[in-house]
């Protein structure tokens, strides 16, 4: 069944699937790392703000890792926001966060105010068009505070070998699928959601031009190479990794 991305994340068994799992994974715990290195001399990461918390799964790590005052978590999806809430009670986290069912792209009311902004659980991949994904790195940009530091995940382009062989004919015809390139359906339990994967030069390119700099990519085979691990792109995900700073 095909369904648009905010009806995806309102259903039952979607939010289930996004509730088992509650903690960081080993590359978000390299990116926590890294955000940490790069804001220690500005005063050290006290207010965040996640887009696309969902159920808050990551929110829990990362308040063990940072220690924060403050965070700011919305999401597109009601439902979601009602587990979140839930999960945040239980981890005794309420109270120093904030949670808001709002688009990404329409988050922009705000300036300078956050040390650490996050777009992880692969949240952009589900903003298929390129100007709401641009928005939303300009708000990004927007709330950060001078050298705040941005991190996220993105689908790959490459990985599996059907997927990369997809995407490598479509960006041989960019001629004709321009901006829609990266388009793919993607989704889970029987359901297809529109969406878009990057390459790792377009997502440069989008970065940049929020007004991002230091910015660093790895591909999840390249993160594993750093710990001098294998892992197999041609059956594993190999989402994009980024850290950047404003």
């Amino acid at each position: 069944m095909k369904v648009q991305n905010k009806e995806f994340w309102e259903i039952d068994n979607v939010i289930d699937v996004q509730d088992k799992i509650k903690k960081a994974t080993d590359f978000e715990m390299f990116m926590f790392e890294k955000a940490k290195e790069r804001f220690a001399s500005f005063g050290g990461i006290k207010s965040i703000k996640i887009f696309g918390c969902g159920t808050g799964r990551e929110i829990e790590s990362i308040a063990e890792f940072f220690e924060p005052n403050r965070i700011v978590a919305s999401d597109i999806a009601e439902n979601m926001i009602v587990k979140c809430d839930e999960n945040l009670k239980e981890w005794k986290l309420d109270s120093i966060t904030q949670t808001l069912t709002l688009d990404a792209k329409e988050f922009n009311n705000v300036y300078s105010e956050f040390d650490l902004v996050t777009i992880l659980n692969s949240m952009l991949t589900y903003v298929v068009e390129k100007n709401d994904r641009s928005a939303i790195f300009k708000n990004s940009y927007q709330i950060a505070k001078p050298n705040g530091v941005l991190i996220g995940t993105v689908h790959n382009q490459e990985g599996t070998f059907l997927k990369t062989t997809y995407f490598r004919l479509r960006n041989l015809l960019s001629f004709y699928y321009g901006d829609k390139v990266g388009h793919r359906n993607t989704g889970y339990n029987g359901y297809k959601v529109p969406g878009y994967y990057y390459s790792k030069k377009d997502l440069l390119d989008d970065i940049k031009s929020a007004g991002f700099s230091n910015i660093e990519i790895y591909s999840l085979d390249e993160y594993y190479k750093l710990l001098g691990l294998k892992y197999n792109r041609k059956t594993g995900y190999n989402n994009l990794i980024f850290i950047a700073q404003k």
